[in-house]
């Protein structure tokens, strides 16, 4: 049996960000089995299950959701190629549905099953979907364990500006749940929080992460200036917000002259 590593997916985005900082932060690495975790499959296996829901939901979306129909003022296009109603739900189950074909196809080739199209022709879209989300399911072990790619990381590359999206099976699995989650308003907005200047930069963009494996069922603390990139637990986070409000105090309890010199405090 092939040696474990650790495991490639979401559950250890903390420490690989933490690695590319040089933060040197103490983090418990989640190892794979012998590539993806156990949590991580069973993640995958459940957004496999919920696509044909949801590509379902994103094909009523134009008839019955809130969208309303992208004009040409709302959408800054040229009159002559405003989108049409719909366009924007096509173009979504176009996107998911291929990538399935795709990956079906690709599972065929490499367990030497019989060969799949990509996109059959001659059967109803909904049908072929649920057809090959139950497919996949059945190799999603393989898939997270054995394909080519599942090593790779989850994140994205970066080509110069440019993000290049992973080729894992469980990252782009759980970018088309996303996707179709956001299209159809499933998913819950976070509750906007305020903090404290970052740390180390003093920049303001220290922000609760929403993809970071959780610390004493608290998501990690981090700068989302890319240059800093510094990670926090809550606890870190309380005890550097004591010391700053300490320090804050204190400077406003020293009396200053009025040519803005600190003056003597009194015996």
């Amino acid at each position: 049996m092939a040696a474990s590593i650790p495991c490639p997916g979401v559950c250890n985005t903390a420490l690989r960000r933490a690695e590319r900082s040089g933060a040197g932060q103490d983090m418990p690495v989640v190892w794979g089995e012998p590539v993806h975790c156990e949590g991580c499959v069973d993640r995958a296996r459940r957004h496999l299950a919920e696509l044909p829901e949801l590509l379902a939901a994103v094909s009523l979306e134009p008839v019955y959701g809130q969208r309303g129909v992208p004009t040409a003022s709302t959408t800054s296009a040229p009159t002559d190629t405003t989108p049409w109603p719909g366009q924007a739900a096509r173009l979504l189950i176009d996107h998911i549905v291929g990538g399935l074909g795709e990956m079906a196809a690709d599972v065929a080739f490499h367990r030497r099953l019989r060969e799949r199209p990509v996109r059959p022709t001659g059967q109803r879209e909904g049908i072929w979907a649920s057809g090959t989300v139950k497919l996949l399911s059945a190799h999603i072990v393989w898939l997270l364990q054995e394909h080519p790619c599942a090593t790779e990381t989850h994140e994205p590359g970066r080509l110069g500006r440019v993000l290049v999206p992973s080729g894992n099976p469980a990252a782009q699995i759980a970018a088309w749940h996303r996707a179709a989650t956001r299209f159809t308003r499933r998913d819950t907005a976070p509750e906007a929080k305020r903090f404290a200047p970052c740390k180390r930069c003093g920049g303001p963009w220290l922000a609760e992460s929403r993809d970071l494996r959780l610390v004493d069922d608290s998501p990690y603390i981090e700068c989302q200036d890319p240059q800093c990139g510094l990670l926090l637990t809550h606890a870190e986070y309380a005890h550097y917000v004591k010391e700053l409000a300490a320090t804050e105090l204190a400077a406003r309890r020293t009396p200053v002259h009025p040519d803005g010199a600190p003056g003597e405090t009194a015996a």
